[in-house]
């Protein structure tokens, strides 16, 4: 895989409804005003921080495997336990972005909910069972799409109205987020979740490790640029950003109505691009293991079972709890990364 795919790849697991809909914009930045800018800053370091240690783990152990990436222990129960809370985070974003697609397909197209997330379901395990070919390949197509779509609809935006950015009232943050460093760190910690199986593949298969590195580094610089579009976009009507599920289809609403079916598609495909990516790192921590298939399907099915919670609860409350524990694996992870580097240190002194 060249450095380019890479980063393709990264952004194209890391741009979900939320990202792209704005409304992590709004949630994570956007509520505090002047200091989300000091907490995209935050989020960029932190991407390309994690991404690194990440892709160096899985080149430096030749492996994959989530437990094995973050546990910085050689214990296999301690890994296969670190594994599976992991993979309870993966299922936990997957089944967000089925309550994503419920509400777009309720929005745009008048179906019920119940009808958009149960289709995402089909197309996310029929993805995923694929393998990961399958999801870097129709992940890396959709990825060049949504950061263009991202940052031309948001210019636009901002060339009408960007004498109004900060003019709106203050709104309350989240209560799990009601810092911006905190919110700030847990957003990465949530999203990075879906991308630590996937980053290890693409370290797996890099032509070299200096451009698994490469690949990172743009990916961060590239979800940076687009949330700070997107972050000045919710802040020239909070009042919209707060009450709206996918605050960007209602801004391309108002500003340019023609152009909302194909925004639709946008946000189809960067939800689709998400959830395939999220359920694909539940379905490796399984391996080649009895009926296979058949606890994919059932695991898939539960998730759209619980998805009609429904979209902006999940934004507003499950995100930043879930956000805030994967920072203690996180943690971890670091632990493990240093580890390993001081380990190799010692061995070239040696």
């Amino acid at each position: 895989m060249s450095w380019i795919r890479i980063a393709l790849v990264f952004v194209g697991s890391m741009i979900g409804a939320g990202f792209a809909s704005g409304k992590e914009a709004w949630q994570f930045f956007g509520v505090f005003g002047d200091f989300g800018l000091f907490g995209i800053a935050v989020s960029v370091a932190t991407y390309a921080f994690l991404g690194y240690i990440n892709t160096y783990i899985a080149h430096r152990l030749k492996s994959a495997d989530i437990g094995r990436i973050i546990c910085p222990s050689p214990n296999k129960a301690a890994q296969a336990l670190v594994g599976a809370v992991m993979c309870g985070f993966l299922l936990v974003a997957y089944v967000a972005m089925l309550a994503a697609g419920g509400a777009l397909a309720q929005s745009s197209f008048g179906l019920p909910s119940q009808a958009g997330s149960f289709i995402y379901m089909l197309l996310a395990v029929f993805t995923a069972i694929g393998g990961f070919e399958t999801v870097a390949s129709r992940v890396g197509r959709i990825a060049p799409v949504l950061v263009a779509a991202t940052l031309v609809m948001g210019l636009y935006i901002l060339g009408q109205d960007a004498a109004l950015i900060g003019t709106g009232p203050r709104l309350p943050a989240s209560r799990f987020a009601s810092h911006w460093m905190f919110a700030a760190v847990a957003y990465v910690g949530y999203n990075m979740t879906a991308a630590v199986p996937v980053l290890g593949q693409c370290a797996l298969r890099a032509r070299s490790f200096q451009e698994t590195r490469r690949g990172v580094f743009l990916a961060s610089f590239l979800l940076g640029l687009c949330s700070l579009i997107l972050y000045y976009v919710t802040r020239t009507d909070p009042g919209l950003s707060a009450l709206q599920e996918l605050p960007m289809l209602a801004f391309v609403q108002k500003y340019f109505p023609t152009l909302k079916n194909g925004y639709v598609l946008f946000l189809l495909a960067a939800i689709f691009s998400a959830a395939a990516t999220c359920f694909y790192g539940f379905t490796a921590k399984l391996g080649p293991v009895a009926y296979r298939k058949s606890i994919i399907w059932i695991v898939g099915a539960a998730g759209y079972g619980l998805s009609l919670y429904g979209f902006s609860n999940f934004v507003a409350n499950v995100y930043p709890l879930v956000g805030a524990v994967s920072l203690f694996f996180f943690g971890l992870e670091i632990l493990h990364y240093f580890r390993l580097k001081r380990s190799d240190v010692a061995g070239d002194r040696g």
